[in-house]
């Protein structure tokens, strides 16, 4: 017991360090989850921690159970009428642009690291998709404004093209697993997932708001509880039905979003944080896998491959997939530049290990070292390249905010105020009570120096201050008159 104590005192003081530390990280456009993998690492067997964990079955269970979440979240703080505006051109990237990366890394790994074309193609499948959570972080830490619309294409694209990296990973590992998979088997399986994740995708995600508005609970600490226990429940259903789980969770979690929920700013601000667990946790757990001491053996491949993939070969896959579109070639090379490689591409990596695959340990730790190059030294690098290829916006300072993780509350109509006096009908009533129109939607009480987020159970008190939102002052009249609100 005493050795559990001091191993959780040991890892808690590690995480702390990490949090505190991740300051001066962001200031130089270093994400903090880094660092997280470097906890790990500082932890594992090769290091000061001594623990021990080479188990790529577990750390591919973890880390496909926080991309769930971190998808759903990402879902729930996409703009659809941002979206929209990029949609053709983003889902090129995230498939279209994804493929041709996989391609073109796959020929390199063949040609100059001596893998052979499905082991290349392998790494190129784990490295194709970009990081949503280290560019996000780099933009909002640097409070960069990119000139629109790139803000909401790069949204788009890194928060939706894990779905195509994974079939491309799965795929590919039937291909090395069972040799005799046809091609055609390959592209029926790829086309099948993705329509059935898109579908069931946008039928949970109708079914998931329609639950979270009807639902009535006592507690309001209950309603994100929901809200995660239906994230789980929507993945594993689409896995079940042989759907693209990745699509359907992100998906999903968009229709969600963007539809009028109860408690919806809470939700999106739970889901944000709990994303940010959910990345540390997958992070720590990668750092625990890797040794270290095996790093150097890979270092120059791994280098080869991570200068090609940022020079070379995700400019090659954005120009040709931006080709039909007015884009000019600034705006391209810097959403060229913004392809970090995180915590996805290190989880789909770990699938070789689980596998057993020919060469499984060398795409991992090439998968590892890519990565963290492209993060440390991209996104150290994001900032001035922006500057330098005049792609900020000085003008419009609300673009950072708006574009990714912040949400603010829809509001339909104006906010108005409607005060509990002395004589009041509504007075000892529970707020279901009232029966408020549907047009007329309770969203704060002010209790004396406090606040108060309202539930169908809530009692109003005399002196409470009823914050409102409604489509015209008529039903407020109506409703005052009714109740005898001033």
């Amino acid at each position: 017991m005493d050795n559990i104590n001091a191993l959780i005192l040991f890892v808690s003081l590690i995480l702390l360090f990490c949090i505190a530390f991740s300051r001066f990280l962001t200031k130089a456009g270093i994400p903090v989850l880094v660092f997280f993998i470097l906890a790990g690492m500082i932890m594992g067997s090769d290091g000061i921690g001594g623990i021990y964990f080479d188990n790529a079955a577990v750390a591919s269970t973890i880390g496909n159970f926080a991309i769930c979440y971190i998808l759903f979240a990402g879902g729930m703080a996409t703009s659809w009428k941002s979206a929209r505006e990029v949609l053709v051109p983003g889902v090129l990237l995230s498939t279209v642009g994804v493929i041709i990366t996989a391609v073109l890394v796959g020929v390199a790994a063949y040609l100059l690291v001596g893998l052979t074309w499905l082991q290349g193609l392998l790494l190129g499948a784990v490295v194709s998709c970009t990081d949503a959570a280290s560019v996000f972080s780099i933009l909002r830490s640097n409070n960069l404004n990119l000139k629109a619309p790139l803000a909401p294409l790069l949204e788009l694209e890194s928060s939706s093209n894990d779905p195509t990296a994974y079939m491309l990973t799965i795929a590919i590992i039937g291909l090395m697993t069972a040799p005799d998979s046809s091609f055609f088997s390959f592209v029926t399986l790829f086309v099948m997932q993705f329509v059935i994740g898109g579908v069931l995708g946008l039928a949970f995600g109708f079914a998931g708001a329609w639950v979270m508005n009807r639902i009535r609970l006592n507690s309001d600490g209950l309603y994100p509880v929901v809200a995660a226990t239906l994230a789980a429940l929507i993945y594993s259903a689409v896995q079940v039905m042989q759907g693209n789980g990745f699509l359907g969770i992100y998906i999903a979690g968009m229709v969600m979003g963007n539809m009028k929920l109860v408690y919806k700013s809470s939700l999106v601000r739970f889901f944000d944080g709990f994303s940010w667990l959910m990345q540390i946790l997958v992070f720590v757990t990668l750092g625990l896998l890797v040794f270290p001491s095996q790093l150097p053996s890979v270092w120059l491949p791994a280098l080869t491959i991570s200068a090609m993939l940022m020079f070379i070969i995700r400019p090659a896959a954005v120009f040709l997939t931006l080709l039909p579109f007015k884009y000019t070639k600034k705006a391209q090379l810097l959403v060229s530049w913004v392809g970090l490689r995180g915590a996805s591409s290190i989880v789909f990596a770990s699938y070789a290990l689980t596998y057993a695959l020919p060469n499984g340990d060398v795409i991992f730790n090439m998968v590892f070292f890519i990565s963290l190059t492209s993060v440390i030294i991209q996104g150290s690098l994001l900032a001035p390249m922006a500057s330098l290829l005049d792609q900020l916006d000085h003008e419009d300072k609300t673009l950072v905010s708006r574009s990714f993780t912040d949400y603010e509350e829809e509001l339909q109509g104006g906010l108005y105020e409607l005060s509990v006096t002395k004589g009041s009908s509504a007075v000892g009533m529970a707020v279901e009570e009232l029966k408020f129109p549907e047009s007329v939607r309770i969203m704060l009480i002010r209790r004396g120096s406090g606040t108060v987020t309202p539930t169908g159970k809530t009692q109003v008190k005399e002196g409470d201050m009823l914050m409102v939102t409604a489509n015209n002052t008529d039903v407020l009249l109506a409703l005052k008159e009714r109740l005898g609100f001033a």
